[in-house]
Parts: structure tokens; C-alpha cells; sequence
């Protein structure tokens, strides 16, 4: 099969929903959605008992929980967006070899042979190519819609099916 190549360049709001998406699927995300529902059930079921310090401290804190993660990632993803790499469009080359990333702000491609990619997956309009655990190349699949079918395809024929989670 012929080498498949496309360009993509993400935005700071496709940074920003990759790690949303992130931290509320993994512990620190769950952990303040947790702590947020708590602190409100306390709070209505106690709040007769409560000074009315704590009647508004409860609620205060409880807020804090559900938006300190997502505020917190917006200014991350800012802040990442104006990184060199971040300013030009990723070329990538699917190849025999592995998945070449090249950029205009690179002297040479970088290349994630397939045995070393994590896993592959789509969520939500991306693709999403991880190298490990935490860390995936973020392609909007309106950039690839053309030629999703046959990157499905060619990423099949590379990957071992239990990496795979393609829609």
C-alpha cells in the first residue's frame, strides 16, 4: 500500500478539548467532580445547621472544584499554543516504517514507529494518535475527512486491533 500523507494544524480550543477530555476520563477530573457533588450535599443537607459563614463558604469551595480544572486547562492550552511547533501545520506521513511527523520548524521528521504507538482512537471530530499513556497527536478530522476511509484502513493494516479504538 502507497505512503498516505495529510497536514493539520490544531487550534488552542482542539488543545483545550484534548485535555478536558483527559482530566475528566482520569483521576484529577473525577476527583473534583466528586468533591464538587459532596460538598453540595452536604451543604443542602446540613445547611439549617451551618453557620452562615459555612453556608457560603460550602458553595464557594464547591465552585472552586468545577472550575479551577477548566480554567486552569484554558490557560494551559493558551500557553502551549504559543509554542514554535504550535504556529505551523504537522505533516504526517503514514509509512511502512511508522508514522512520520514533520514540521517547518524541524530540521528532521520525527517518526513513531507503529510498534510504539500506545493506542489510536477517535473522539468526538478527532483522531487521536497516542505515543503513550497521556501524550497523542491531536488531528481534526475535518482536516482528514477526504481521506479518513483509507488512513482507517492503512492504520488497520499497521496496528495490532486491541490498540485500535476507530469509529
Amino acid at each position: 500500500m502507497t505512503n498516505i500523507k495529510f497536514s493539520t494544524k490544531i487550534t488552542d480550543d482542539d488543545l483545550y478539548r484534548y485535555n478536558m477530555h483527559y482530566a475528566y476520563t482520569h483521576n484529577q477530573g473525577i476527583l473534583s467532580v466528586v468533591l464538587f457533588v459532596l460538598l453540595i450535599v452536604v451543604w443542602i443537607l446540613r445547611f439549617p445547621q451551618l453557620r452562615l459563614v459555612y453556608q457560603v463558604m460550602y458553595p464557594a469551595v464547591a465552585f472552586v472544584f468545577l472550575i479551577y480544572i477548566p480554567m486552569s486547562l484554558k490557560l494551559k492550552s493558551k500557553a502551549q499554543m504559543t509554542q514554535e511547533v504550535f504556529q505551523h501545520p504537522l505533516t504526517y506521513e503514514l509509512a511502512d516504517s511508522g508514522i512520520i511527523i514533520s514540521s517547518p520548524t524541524t530540521d528532521e521528521p520525527a517518526e513513531l514507529p507503529w510498534e510504539y504507538v500506545y493506542k489510536i482512537s477517535t473522539w468526538k471530530g478527532y483522531l487521536l494518535i497516542y505515543s503513550n499513556r497521556v501524550n497523542a497527536y491531536i488531528i481534526p478530522m475535518a482536516d482528514i475527512a477526504e481521506d479518513y476511509d483509507n488512513i482507517k484502513e492503512y492504520i488497520k493494516q499497521h496496528v495490532e486491533d486491541y490498540k485500535l479504538q476507530l469509529k
